[in-house]
């Protein structure tokens, strides 16, 4: 036995040897300096050609972190721009050899000829990602794995007050605290995980802070994407067409109005200086619906612009991001977004100011979080039935007519909302 288990063991150090004299592969190292060459990513100095330099390596989780220095005049933006090629170059197949780590998780116990084709056959699988970042080096994250492609929803992901889950990185759940940064731009083709994002956000907030939050609904897809919250005691507004939407905002704006003149009157800067906890949020999913409607547009504006003091959230969506369904006035008083799979690089670019977006890989629940800088996250799954469970204690169940199964905009109460007309 011992005989024969030698024999293997010195006949597989012997192919890995020969293997590795015959095709001398590089290291990842050399990849990436042989990419950038083969890209173009150089500069030249006097006729000379300047590439990037290895400063440093070190080991990671899950993956290996390279350290470049980037010469004079390359900008990382562009680096950036070549994430796709540096990956897809990683990626390429060649030779597939074992190393003395690989041979020692064999057990030699057993009959290691399948042990062996399991660990070559994984190698051939393997799928490397590459996240870039820049702070005066230029860092190469390489991931031996792909991040995970779905995160199920546990209530141990919630946050804390105003602060709910975005998505799940290589670090851990990252959250959006909408005391730091009111308001959210969303956007994302059908099919790949907004509408279910929207829903997961006002789950976390009726459950974290179900005594002070307040809702305006506008579902502008015919109310498929908020209905089973339209009865929630925290819902003040809710619309389902362009024109629930024109009768709810302008209710919107004058309780937004009297909000700031009672922080002004008692001399108070903003809701937190006046130890207001109350926030409203105005959550308008396919908002591209209501692009042509001026006066709508201009209050949406106008929440965007004067909502952070007054305590008003505005979370504004659409699954068909362009510069018309995205008002400049808008998305410069949004700085936090998220998108989800796009289909071109303009449409990214009317969300995030960039590019990449279009360069998602098919999965759902797969987005980009953009604060200062852009993350890759995957944002946790929740199911309806999950949803119903956790926001059934705070439905009211309101009189409705007889002739229609929503909400009747008709009636406007005296707080200024609209409620079902009985």
């Amino acid at each position: 036995m011992f005989a024969a288990l030698s024999t293997v063991v010195m006949g597989s150090v012997a192919g890995y040897s020969f293997l590795k004299s015959r095709t001398n592969p590089m290291s990842d190292a050399d990849k990436i300096n042989r990419i950038f060459l083969n890209s173009g990513l150089y500069v030249t100095e006097n006729k000379k050609l300047k590439n990037i330099r290895l400063f440093k390596k070190r080991k990671i989780e899950n993956g290996v972190e390279y350290v470049f220095q980037l010469p004079l005049g390359m900008p990382f933006k562009e680096v950036e721009n070549h994430k796709n090629v540096i990956q897809d170059g990683l990626n390429v197949k060649g030779f597939v050899i074992l190393s003395f780590r690989d041979f020692k998780q064999i057990n030699w116990r057993k009959n290691p000829i399948p042990q062996i084709r399991k660990l070559l056959d994984k190698k051939l699988k393997a799928i490397k990602e590459v996240e870039l970042e820049f702070d005066g080096m230029l860092k190469v994250r390489v991931y031996e794995d792909l991040l995970s492609e779905r995160i199920d929803w546990e209530d141990s992901l919630l946050g804390k007050s105003w602060s709910i889950p975005v998505g799940m990185t290589r670090n851990g759940m990252i959250y959006h605290d909408f005391e730091e940064l009111p308001h959210l731009l969303v956007a994302g083709s059908t099919g790949y995980g907004k509408s279910q994002f929207l829903k997961m956000m006002i789950t976390s907030l009726v459950m974290q802070e179900g005594n002070n939050v307040e809702f305006t609904l506008i579902d502008l897809k015919g109310g498929t994407a908020f209905q089973r919250f339209k009865d929630l005691r925290q819902v003040k507004h809710y619309g389902k067409s362009p024109e629930d939407a024109s009768k709810v905002l302008p209710s919107i704006q004058k309780g937004m109005n009297e909000k700031l003149e009672w922080i002004v009157d008692k001399g108070f800067e903003d809701v937190n200086e006046a130890g207001d906890p109350k926030r409203h949020f105005i959550f308008i999913d396919e908002a591209a619906d209501i692009a042509d409607d001026k006066d709508a547009m201009e209050i949406v504006k106008d929440i965007a612009r004067r909502g952070r003091a007054a305590g008003y959230r505005l979370i504004y969506a659409t699954q068909y991001p362009t510069t018309e369904t995205i008002p400049s006035q808008v998305k410069r008083n949004i700085v936090s977004r998220i998108s989800f799979v796009l289909d071109t690089n303009t449409a990214s670019r009317a969300v995030l100011d960039d590019g990449g977006a279009e360069e998602l890989p098919d999965i759902k629940g797969r987005a980009i979080y953009k604060r200062l800088k852009k993350q890759i996250v995957q944002t946790p799954y929740i199911t309806n039935s999950q949803i119903e469970e956790r926001v059934s204690p705070h439905i009211t169940i309101r009189p409705r007519s007889e002739n229609d199964e929503s909400l009747s905009l008709d009636k406007e109460a005296e707080d200024g909302s609209y409620t079902i007309e009985s």
